[in-house]
């Protein structure tokens, strides 16, 4: 479902809306912000994040009934459903394990002012949606998905150094769901949108690349790498 009833009144946002909302009303993540509900059968419903596309929407429990369900279903019968493969997990958990440093470093490049505890919820947040199992995830890519599961706020900045909020999503133009990452794995670009209170200050384009790999300008003591990697 792409526009749900907003969580306080009977306006319809977007998952980007959503989004917006949950940052300005200093919500950390989308799991602790008051939730959409369908405007046909007013259950509750879940956000479900777009990585690597726009493709961000919302979503039905398991066991509601609703007459929009089945419908929406149709575009999607035709995609083979795939199974949680373990080797492609542990490859990239493994890879976030060996490269914990270099991905802290990125994220603070990319988050300004971020603080470890900050980070720490991030790849809570991961292990909780368990990130790791998506379909045609790059690793070298996983900070940039790293960076979408929260939203960054100044109160829990490095020292509270951080002067708007911001966030991250992904944005293209999706047609049809052909297009849709689950089934080409078609990259999109990544943006981070910064506020003052509710305004919208700044919009900025953040390149994906590896170079982080091998240029790490943040270090961790070993005791934080170990804090980092008990999180995976």
């Amino acid at each position: 479902m792409q526009k749900a009833l907003h969580p306080f009144t009977n306006k319809l946002i977007s998952y980007k809306e959503y989004k917006e909302f949950s940052l300005t009303n200093n919500y950390t993540t989308l799991n602790v912000t008051p939730k959409t509900t369908c405007p046909v059968c007013h259950n509750d419903l879940n956000a479900r994040a777009g990585q690597k596309q726009d493709n961000g929407h919302f979503a039905h429990q398991t066991n509601d009934v609703c007459p929009t369900k089945e419908p929406a279903a149709r575009p999607y019968l035709g995609l083979t459903e795939f199974p949680v493969d373990a080797t492609i997990v542990n490859a990239n958990k493994d890879f976030t394990k060996n490269n914990i440093e270099a991905i802290f470093s990125e994220i603070s490049n990319i988050a300004i002012y971020l603080d470890l505890k900050e980070f720490i919820s991030i790849l809570k947040e991961a292990k909780r949606l368990n990130i790791y199992k998506y379909v045609n995830l790059v690793p070298e890519y996983i900070p940039y998905v790293l960076v979408t599961l929260i939203n960054f706020l100044p109160k829990n900045s490095y020292q509270k150094k951080r002067n708007l909020k911001f966030m991250f999503f992904y944005e293209n133009h999706i047609q049809n769901f052909e297009d849709l990452w689950i089934n080409n794995g078609i990259n999109s670009k990544l943006y981070r949108i910064s506020y003052d209170g509710s305004t919208t200050k700044k919009v900025t384009l953040i390149p994906t690349n590896t170079i982080y790999l091998t240029s790490i300008t943040r270090t961790l003591s070993q005791k934080q790498k170990e804090w980092c990697i008990k999180e995976l």
